[in-house]
């Protein structure tokens, strides 16, 4: 699976459990934001989402709520992500592949599809997020390599791009084909 392709670093220091247990929802309700609200028209969605989230996060305080919907807004009013959360990209699109014998299979966050590329989107919801390529751990390259690779198997004949999307800044960081290239051997 691309999401354990590599040793993932703990918190340093490490997180309380019940901070850890906080992040780890916010996380998911975020990727479950981004998911469902780029089909929901721009001036419905804080309303809708804020409903949504009072039903799946009623027992987080309504400033954590908050927080995770501006966190989900932020990113869908970004203008530089307009084709990621466009009708041509899908989103939780499952993947699979064998790549030099090894079976790779995963689920993107978001896939865009077009002619001559497919592009793979990764939604990384830390609150400290890196802020370059040279900051993104390792852990985090191997399992855009592993994507990458998969989607080189299934659409040969197309430009693949990998980039991890990054919730709290937000910023989109492009893996540079070489890099992912790099991290596909040591898969």
């Amino acid at each position: 699976a691309p999401s354990s392709a590599g040793e993932e670093a703990a918190a340093d220091p490490p997180l309380p459990s019940d901070v850890a247990k906080i992040a780890a929802q916010r996380g998911v309700l975020i990727h479950s934001l981004l998911e469902r609200l780029p089909d929901v028209a721009p001036a419905d969605r804080r309303s809708k989402a804020q409903n949504w989230l009072e039903k799946q996060a009623n027992a987080l305080s309504e400033e954590n709520r908050n927080e995770i919907l501006d966190a989900a807004i932020k990113v869908l009013e970004t203008p530089d992500f307009v084709g990621i959360f466009s009708a041509n990209a899908l989103a939780e699109v499952p993947l699979a592949a064998t790549v030099d014998e090894q079976v790779i299979a995963g689920i993107a966050d978001r896939l865009l599809i077009e002619s001559d590329t497919v592009t793979v989107v990764d939604f990384k919801t830390a609150k400290r997020p890196p802020l370059s390529l040279d900051e993104v751990p390792k852990a985090t390259l191997k399992q855009m390599a592993a994507y990458g690779a998969a989607l080189e198997v299934i659409y040969p004949d197309r430009k693949i791009v990998a980039a991890l999307l990054y919730t709290q800044t937000p910023q989109l960081i492009e893996i540079p084909a070489d890099l992912l290239a790099a991290n596909k051997s040591q898969l």
